[in-house]
């Protein structure tokens, strides 16, 4: 009798919910080993000019493909390869291979590795989760580059109707040229909440487990495999009893969801009348459309730093206020929170005689602007203009002490005086400040009271509360949103602002997930700030939840000592208060008493 291949589970993070029974199709990432070759000097003008030539080619390939994408994605998610032509066709990042090439006297495919790797270990150090990564973005632009000059042509990718698509780092653009009408899932080793195949995987309803290591090597196309990103698992060639179970859980449904409803828009109320409000966290142009698509109340979190990525540091002061007067008027009379150029590490090398040795605990954000004046008074003059023609906040990253705060407020006093002298249009700018590191939570009192209002970070906020690289694979287990340390920041913080007559707006991915949501909402938030397609759901479970037993769910849990305690009383409060809304499988999964 042959031997049955044993039932393999591993662990990754769901970043979009649904349970899929399916076979495997393995897709290749794409890598491929790039070899350096010294080029002649009578020959460097037609390697610049074959370099070019496949950028032209790469660029139009990818023009159609947005197109094919829009039908095959929604043009709501199409936009990211909106960001990728702008790449293609960016003449700084163009002008620096080539002038690579000609410089070491290269091969064009050397060159696109070496500046494609720089840009990466830029956006790597990026303290923003959701910047940090779109360096896949770069990554991706640059295999289009290498597959051009190779000559090598795309191919169009049908699947089988039960298909889960398995890669080590499945790219944006991989993605969009697959024939999604059967796809069920996927399942990559890397992977984070944040990255663009997540975004898209949520956006079109498609579940999706990423961050499982070295899955991919486990797996050959055809392959029984189970997603199940409700408890961030997959399960590869399950036993009969588990198809079983799967089986009667699913009621042999079609895993993917319904497309989301808008429902109602503006402010919403919790059952005992508590009004709630939803804005949007944006970054790129083409994510505005979705603001007024899931009827946001305005956008809580404008990611500036994407405003840096054609030019560097020398983003011109109108290129600037361009982009902020575009987010004013998306944003309407809900207005926007425009925050500071959240920099440091890689980003700003040339500040440096020799790199950092702790960049995440390094000069970044607004350490890296008071240091770098004239760049953080460029951005205020161009906000301050923008801000004549609509309604604009600032709020400063990786704030600590109200020193801080008073020296960015003294700049912006100087630079109204300037532009009252030359007679210049602006508009009044409210200050806040970003709650996201130990210090500010335990100086929130202080600091609350030389601010307009608060922005928490809870990424960070939990990264720093913990000494936990959230991007760290090694330390993922200690990465505990539910912390009781986390909880008692926020809470603290919350009630900081609420004694200070201030708002507070919770703007990091707490905010996106229903579960702790309410858990938001128990310690007193009321303004939250997330991805735009998150809002639907989002909406749905607050509006079906009363504040008053949110609230003492929370208060039970800021007595718990430890996160695995945390964790099972949400499980079992939320689960059985509202069954409705919260399946037993929808809940952070208490780990094992040890």
């Amino acid at each position: 009798m042959k031997e049955l291949t044993p039932e393999i589970r591993c662990k990754g993070l769901g970043v979009s919910e649904g349970i899929v029974i399916g076979q495997v199709l393995r897709m290749v990432d794409g890598a491929s080993q790039i070899s350096r070759w010294t080029v002649n000097e009578d020959d460097l003008e037609n390697e610049t000019q074959r370099f070019r030539q496949a950028a032209v080619i790469a660029s139009e390939r990818l023009r159609t493909l947005r197109n094919q994408a829009g039908g095959r994605l929604g043009n709501d998610h199409a936009y990211i390869l909106d960001a990728h032509v702008l790449l293609l066709e960016d003449e700084k990042l163009l002008g620096d291979i080539a002038e690579y090439i000609i410089a070491q006297r290269v091969n064009a495919e050397w060159a696109i590795k070496v500046i494609g790797d720089r840009l990466t270990a830029l956006y790597s150090e990026i303290k923003d989760d959701y910047l940090r990564e779109r360096g896949s973005d770069i990554e991706d632009v640059m295999r289009r580059l290498l597959a051009a000059l190779s000559g090598a042509r795309p191919e169009d990718l049908r699947l089988a109707e039960d298909a889960v698509i398995v890669s080590r780092d499945l790219l944006p653009s991989a993605l969009a040229e697959l024939d999604l009408t059967h796809a069920q899932a996927l399942a990559t080793d890397s992977g984070g909440w944040t990255s663009h195949t997540a975004i898209l995987a949520r956006g079109i309803g498609l579940p999706a487990v990423v961050g499982l290591r070295d899955f991919y090597r486990r797996t050959k196309t055809g392959d029984r495999i189970i997603v199940d990103s409700t408890r961030s698992e997959v399960i590869l060639h399950p036993s009969a009893q588990t198809l079983a179970d799967y089986h009667e859980q699913t009621g042999q449904r079609s895993a993917r969801r319904k497309a989301v409803t808008v429902g109602d828009r503006g402010a919403l109320r919790t059952q005992d009348g508590v009004e709630i409000m939803l804005r949007a966290n944006v970054e790129l142009p083409a994510e505005f459309d979705s603001v007024e698509k899931y009827g946001a109340c305005g956008i809580g979190l404008y990611r500036s730093e994407f405003l840096l990525a054609r030019n560097g540091l020398t983003v011109s002061e109108e290129e600037q206020r361009s982009a902020y007067e575009a987010v004013a008027r998306m944003a309407g009379e809900a207005g926007a929170i425009i925050r500071l150029f959240d920099l440091g590490g890689e980003n700003t090398r040339s500040h440096f005689r020799e790199p950092e040795k702790n960049p995440a605990l390094g000069l970044r954000a607004i350490r890296f602007g008071l240091r770098n004046d004239s760049v953080m008074r460029r951005q205020l003059r161009a906000i301050l203009l923008a801000a004549a023609n609509g309604k604009l906040k600032i709020v400063l990253p990786m704030v600590t002490d109200v020193s801080e705060v008073k020296r960015v407020k003294a700049m912006v006093a100087e630079e109204i005086a300037k532009l009252m002298n030359e007679g210049q249009p602006y508009g009044e700018v409210p200050i806040g400040a970003m709650i996201e590191v130990p210090a500010a939570v335990i100086m929130a009192e202080k600091i609350a009271a030389c601010v307009d209002f608060f922005e928490l970070g809870t990424n960070d906020l939990v990264q720093y509360t913990l000494a936990v690289d959230r991007g760290n694979d090694e330390v993922a287990d200690w990465f505990r949103t539910l912390h009781p340390a986390v909880l008692e920041g926020i809470s603290r913080s919350l009630k900081a602002a609420k004694q200070a007559g201030i708002p507070a707006i919770v703007c990091g991915e707490m905010a996106s997930t229903p579960a702790y949501a309410v858990l938001l909402i128990g310690l007193g938030a009321t303004d939250l700030s997330m991805t735009p397609s998150a809002m639907p759901r989002v909406r749905r479970t607050l509006a079906a939840i009363d504040s008053a037993s949110a609230r003492a769910i929370v208060e039970e849990c800021l007595t718990c000592e430890s996160a695995d305690e945390v964790e099972y009383l949400v499980h079992t409060r939320l689960g059985s208060r509202w069954p409705n809304l919260f399946s037993v499988s929808s809940l952070p999964k208490p780990r094992p008493s040890e």
